[in-house]
């Protein structure tokens, strides 16, 4: 271990300190803080006291948190308030010269080995990238080599995966890649009632039922030389089913209520997280549409799968939260990650990004921190209802992985209606709950069954 102190008039009475223990120091100076990398590993940086009131320490603790490196404040005159201040600002410790030896030595011990397990999780690689399709994991490898072979084919694909894994990112990483010019037009076929979902898609004309009150066009005709995602298409009405078949291999539509048929260059990606075989064997979903929507099938992996690529997740999510809620954190501490990593993460990417939203909101920067975060607690059953677990079933539209099985659709939409009261109405966490789609949440709410 190596104690880099920084060179200021109090370092002398930190080093002395330092020295008493057996430490080998050194000082250092805002312009020598070293990049994170594995042979620093074991480097401890130690500011004094008086540094934290000293008009340069906020471009100096910016270049720290850029360069990854944790450090600890060391003094005797801190008041609890400035103590409690200097750890939300980022110091991993605050030490007082009269503290013992053994919390002197237990500290550094620590934040060395917080700065080690950093650098075993991030593999000192940036952290900037800012694409969820950023990752180490053999999975998102190969799916990055898939959406590269893919993209410029025009193909049909199909996107497997389980809800919040972020089909609809891979479907905009597959238009990205295409290099068409046009637009990239996404819906979700459960969130839009059967009775106007082929007005939806297809567009209607003035009159053609109660509130059309002039003409629209069709998503099919807005992304026209670009791409249409239809998002969830195993819950596409089955009526329709026959019609968006027939766009598929003709590209001519006709609007609801129109006399004559358009036509329209666009590429048609779907995605699913349903069993569309086992659709089709309970007549549910056409066989042949399935074929035609599934020339290429793309299976996005689920979280729990690719943990390694978890602290990339963490970061961009950060980074997004901190810009929408205007709040400035550098990271997360290695313990947290480590604690996320612990967990099944049921919703997937989305339960992830809804974590990190959280924790932003409710707490400041710059460090976000393990105490902070604890894995969402199992709700016990409504009415004595039992609920069971399962750590590593597949997804289905009534079980997730690691998470509580609810039987009985009365039990469910009364188990929906209390967790939506208790989250404040966080729809995205009481479907990882219930093990449902959050679209299937939406419509019971709009619906009035919850």
């Amino acid at each position: 271990m190596i104690v880099s102190v920084l060179n200021t008039d109090g370092a002398t009475t930190l080093v002395n300190r330092l020295h008493s223990l057996g430490v080998n120091c050194q000082r250092f100076t805002s312009e020598t803080v070293r990049e994170l990398n594995h042979a620093a590993g074991k480097l401890v940086y130690v500011v004094p006291e008086e540094e934290l009131k000293a008009e340069g320490w906020p471009v100096l603790r910016m270049k720290l948190g850029q360069a990854n490196r944790y450090y600890i404040v060391g003094g005797s005159t801190l008041t609890s308030a400035e103590i409690v201040s200097a750890t939300r600002d980022g110091a991993y410790d605050v030490l007082d010269l009269e503290d013992t030896d053994e919390r002197w030595l237990t500290a550094l011990e620590k934040v060395v080995n917080s700065q080690q397990l950093w650098l075993q999780l991030y593999g000192g690689m940036a952290l900037n990238e800012g694409d969820l399709l950023t990752g180490q994991s053999a999975s998102i490898k190969a799916l990055r080599q898939a959406i590269e072979r893919l993209g410029p084919t025009g193909a049909s694909v199909l996107i497997l995966g389980e809800s919040g894994v972020g089909k609809e990112h891979v479907a905009s990483s597959l238009h990205k890649s295409s290099g068409t010019q046009g637009p990239f037009v996404a819906v979700n076929c459960a969130a839009i009632p059967r009775e106007l979902i082929e007005a939806e898609i297809f567009g209607a004309e003035k009159g053609a039922y109660t509130g059309a009150v002039r003409a629209r066009s069709g998503l099919v005709e807005q992304a026209a030389g670009g791409t249409l995602f239809l998002d969830e298409i195993g819950e596409l009405d089955f009526a329709l089913q026959p019609k968006l078949l027939r766009f598929l291999e003709t590209r001519h539509a006709r609007r609801v209520g129109g006399g004559s048929e358009y036509r329209v260059d666009v590429r048609v990606l779907s995605a699913t997280n349903s069993n569309l075989e086992g659709q089709i064997s309970h007549g549910k979903f056409r066989a042949d549409l399935y074929y035609r929507v599934s020339e290429v099938t793309v299976r996005v992996p689920p979280l729990r799968s690719r943990l390694e690529d978890l602290p990339i997740f963490v970061q961009v999510f950060l980074q997004s939260a901190g810009e929408r809620f205007g709040r400035h954190f550098e990271g997360a501490e290695p313990e947290l990650i480590q604690k996320f990593q612990t967990w099944s993460w049921p919703g997937n990417v989305r339960e992830l990004k809804n974590a990190i939203d959280r924790l932003v909101i409710l707490y400041n920067g710059p460090v976000l921190r393990a105490a902070w975060w604890d894995p969402p607690e199992k709700h016990t059953a409504h009415d004595g209802l039992q609920l069971a677990t399962s750590s590593h079933a597949e997804t289905d539209s009534s079980h997730l992985a690691g998470h509580p099985v609810i039987a009985g659709r009365k039990h469910k939409l009364q188990m929906a209606k209390d967790l939506l009261k208790k989250s404040d109405d966080n729809l995205t966490w009481v479907a990882a709950q219930l093990g449902v789609n959050p679209s299937t949440l939406y419509r019971w709410r709009k619906s009035g069954k919850v």
